[in-house]
C-alpha cells in the first residue's frame, strides 16, 4: 500500500479512530480545570481554559488527518504512511501529530502526555 492510501474507507475509518481514541484517552486523568477533551462527529477537540481549543478532525473525502489550532494560526494536513504506521504532514516537514500534539501541551499547559 502506498504511503497515504487506505485500502479502502472502513481502514481509513478503523485507523483514524484508533489515532483518535489514543490522543482521547491519555486525557482521562486530565483535570478538566488544565485541558478537556471531547470526540464528536469525527473530531477531537482539546479546550483550554483560556478559550483556545486544538482540533484533530477527520476528512475521510481526501483520507486524512486535520489539526487545527486557530489562536497560533497553525493548521496541518496530514497522510498516512502505512509502511511506518503514522500520519505525516502533507508538505513533507516530517511533522508527525502526535509529537506535535506532545510538545504543544507541554508548552502551552504544562502537561506531558504519552499517546
Amino acid at each position: 500500500m502506498a504511503t497515504g492510501d487506505f485500502a479502502d474507507e472502513a481502514q481509513y475509518r478503523s485507523v483514524m479512530k484508533e489515532t483518535l481514541d489514543r490522543v482521547e484517552r491519555a486525557f482521562d486523568d486530565v483535570d478538566p480545570d488544565v485541558a478537556e477533551c471531547s470526540v464528536q462527529f469525527g473530531a477531537l477537540s482539546i479546550v483550554f481554559p483560556n478559550g483556545s481549543k486544538l482540533i484533530l478532525s477527520s476528512q475521510p473525502s481526501v483520507q486524512q488527518l486535520w489539526m487545527a489550532v486557530a489562536s497560533k494560526g497553525i493548521a496541518y494536513h496530514f497522510d498516512y504512511d502505512s509502511k511506518a504506521k503514522e500520519w505525516r504532514d502533507d508538505k513533507g516537514q516530517g511533522i508527525e501529530p502526535l509529537a506535535f500534539l506532545r510538545k504543544f501541551l507541554k508548552e502551552s499547559s504544562g502537561l506531558e502526555m504519552r499517546f
